[in-house]
């Protein structure tokens, strides 16, 4: 167990590899997400041996608390059981940058659409609603795609696509806003770092116009196929880097800074919609950075906020709370 007391808005946890700085990390996001940013496998997260983890988190407004069994997880907040995780998600605001985050970047779409859907969750019940309908109604279309043929009567069928068609159309117009937003201010804050032009760029599956029309007119494709073949559901978007995707022009440390500057302006956005603190989780944010990159992303910090980073690397600043950690035996 290790109980750790943040005296200072700005707190570095300096040690070398091995020695549980990114663990601290990530119990403090798993009390706000109940979500690991490292693992699908949250019983990762759990000591060998051991039959449970607990992560308790203390604000100046709140208690979170948050245990992990093989069977499952239970939260509070001030003592007080939440049934539901949507009712716990959100409470506490974080973000967070970790090395897995250049998936925003490199990875799949499916990892892009997860943090869109996330954010977009802690925000709005209503998104969280919707996505969890969209969910439903799908997985009861694709059901229902695997029993037909071309001859079977499409009464049912129908109805579930102006469904999927209503709460679909909703989504895509939040992702398209969210990531509007993001963009005005990724650009400004990336300018800090280096004179180019960045943007993100959302890529519907479909525009809301095809999507009804493939609801309406391509029901045998998707019998044939047996499965929903478009819509939000294989939604993406990418950064670009002087204007061409930032996954194949820009070099390991652009994109690095690209994915930092992401998170920075997700930071304001959060502030700006909630008029509530949010916690700056920054894991390994230093490395391949040059000196002058470091130097320009530790001034450039917001000053009004709890900032909780690790890294490898001694950093000489003044008023800050400095944690060594040594390595676990």
């Amino acid at each position: 167990m290790i109980d750790l007391k943040f005296d200072q808005s700005f707190v570095y946890i300096e040690g070398p590899n091995g020695s549980g700085k990114t663990s601290i990390l990530e119990s403090i996001y798993f009390a706000a997400t109940t979500k690991s940013h490292r693992t699908g496998d949250e019983s990762n997260m759990i000591r060998e041996n051991q039959p449970f983890m607990h992560t308790k988190v203390v604000t100046d407004k709140s208690t979170y608390d948050i245990v992990l069994t093989k069977e499952g997880k239970r939260a509070s907040i001030n003592k007080v059981e939440k049934r539901k995780l949507s009712e716990f998600i959100g409470d506490l605001k974080v973000v967070m940058f970790s090395p897995e985050d250049l998936e925003l970047i490199k990875g799949s779409p499916g990892y892009r659409r997860q943090f869109i859907d996330l954010e977009l969750m802690k925000l709005d019940k209503s998104y969280l609603q919707a996505l969890s309908q969209y969910k439903q109604i799908l997985k009861q279309r694709n059901a229902l795609l695997k029993r037909l043929d071309k001859e079977s009567d499409l009464t049912f069928l129908n109805i579930l696509g102006e469904q999927l068609y209503e709460v679909g159309s909703f989504i895509i117009d939040e992702r398209q806003t969210f990531l509007d937003h993001l963009n005005e201010r990724l650009k400004t804050i990336y300018m800090q770092f280096n004179d180019v032009q960045v943007e993100i760029l959302y890529k519907p599956h479909v525009t809301k116009e095809n999507f009804l029309k493939h609801i309406k007119n391509n029901q045998k494709q998707d019998i044939f196929y047996e499965q929903t073949i478009a819509g939000p559901h294989k939604d993406d978007f990418f950064m670009t880097f002087k204007s061409f995707d930032a996954k194949t022009h820009a070099s390991q440390g652009e994109q690095r800074l690209l994915v930092v500057s992401l998170k920075l302006a997700l930071l304001g956005y959060i502030e700006d919609v909630t008029k509530d603190n949010v916690v700056l989780l920054l894991d390994d944010v230093l490395s391949e950075l040059d000196k002058e990159k470091q130097s320009i992303f530790l001034k450039g910090l917001p000053k009004n906020i709890q900032v909780i980073m690790n890294s490898a690397i001694l950093i000489n600043e003044k008023n800050i709370q400095m944690i060594h950690l040594k390595k676990e035996e």
